[in-house]
């Protein structure tokens, strides 16, 4: 059962999670995020193998709640000044670009803690901002999959 069926409130991050974790996505997010720590972190094949997998296993999990709550965060600061200004609902294109901006930061942020706690490499603006930029991809690909298919409820 999907955090979304469960919900008696939902917002654009919950609806997305349903495709975030989707297969197709996850498959996606490795291929690309298996590039990224390769270059990144200068490793072989293999190592950048058990990197990507460690890594979206640890944010995987996490974020099943974490992504989802972060857009409830959003939704209580940044997406009330938003209605409030524009006189949008909850479900408007600001809401949606924001799905892929903070879930995105809070997937390279997860990935890169578990790298730092497993192979004891240091965190740097650099590596989060290359990371960032991979979960942004992916994440948004799933958000443009909501919005172009949405679930029906």
């Amino acid at each position: 059962m999907t955090l979304m069926i469960i919900a008696n409130v939902v917002w654009p991050a919950l609806y997305a999670e349903d495709k975030v974790s989707s297969m197709p996505i996850i498959a996606l997010s490795l291929v690309i995020e298996y590039f990224f720590f390769r270059r990144l972190f200068n490793l072989n094949a293999k190592q950048a193998f058990f990197y990507t997998f460690a890594a979206n296993l640890a944010s995987g999990l996490v974020g099943l709640v974490g992504r989802p709550l972060s857009g409830l965060l959003y939704e209580l600061t940044i997406g009330m000044l938003v209605s409030w200004i524009f006189e949008w609902g909850t479900f408007n294109p600001v809401a949606w670009i924001s799905v892929p901006i903070f879930g995105g930061a809070l997937n390279a942020l997860l990935e890169l803690l578990t790298i730092r706690i497993i192979w004891k490499h240091k965190l740097s603006k650099e590596n989060f901002c290359w990371l960032w930029l991979a979960n942004i991809i992916t994440v948004g690909i799933a958000t443009t999959w909501v919005i172009a298919s949405p679930r029906e409820i």
